[in-house]
């Protein structure tokens, strides 16, 4: 959340509503935006992004039972979020709801997350590419997912899944992992994100355990992409 919201303030302003603004507070952090967050599993981040401000979060997952849990969580009795602020859509893949839209720029969204998901479709160039186009003029794409390498192997599929079983056997295939530069050339498919390309490159970072591992407290850490890694993409304004 700390890299998204740094990311964010710095590229892309809250869109603040002066008719709305409360006595003795800025803005929030994603005041009066429109996010999609794919793959929003529980609704936990999708959750998290309506407290921050967003005019409305529409979680989608390609499961239509995991979509109805996170409704459930979202809206219980006691739960202080707005329905009409949060909406879960379930049994549809990002590529899905890319083909449906319209291109309207009032449906399409400032903000577009895809967290710890390209490492579970069997296209990722694809599910980036429908991500991409759901993102209005100026709109950044944040994502997340695990490098490719002999640490990554060690530490995210033997000790997180078969030493200390933090993580189901079998979750992570480390052939499905990929490095900051192979998403970029993803995300920025022509022209390369320093050219042409309809997308470019703004932010990049680590996301490293912090010891003792087994609390699993997480912090940023620029330097170390080496396993977990996020990274930040903005659309081009025309």
């Amino acid at each position: 959340i700390r890299f998204m919201r740094d990311v964010i303030g710095r590229h892309q302003p809250p869109l603040q509503d002066e008719s709305q603004e409360s006595p003795g507070r800025g803005p929030l952090p994603l005041e009066n935006k429109r996010i999609l967050d794919i793959g929003c599993g529980g609704g936990l981040l999708t959750e998290s992004l309506s407290r921050l401000g967003a005019s409305l979060v529409v979680g989608v997952d390609a499961s239509s039972r995991v979509a109805e849990v996170a409704e459930f969580h979202s809206f219980h009795v006691n739960s202080r979020l707005t329905e009409g602020k949060i909406r879960y859509v379930g049994g549809r893949t990002a590529e899905e709801l890319a083909d449906r839209s319209t291109n309207d720029n009032e449906e399409l969204f400032d903000i577009v997350t895809a967290l710890e998901v390209i490492e579970h479709v069997p296209d990722p160039a694809s599910l980036l590419n429908a991500a991409s186009s759901l993102l209005k003029p100026n709109g950044i794409l944040l994502v997340s997912t695990i490098n490719r390498t002999m640490k990554s192997y060690g530490l995210a599929i033997v000790a997180a899944e078969y030493i200390s079983g933090k993580v189901p056997a079998g979750t992570h295939d480390w052939n499905q992992f990929r490095s900051p530069a192979e998403v970029e050339r993803m995300v920025c498919s022509t022209g390369g994100c320093d050219g042409n390309a309809a997308m470019k490159q703004i932010g990049l970072s680590g996301m490293v355990i912090d010891p003792p591992f087994v609390n699993l407290r997480w912090s940023l850490d620029p330097g170390d992409v080496d396993v977990n890694w996020i990274g930040a993409y903005q659309k081009r304004a025309s």
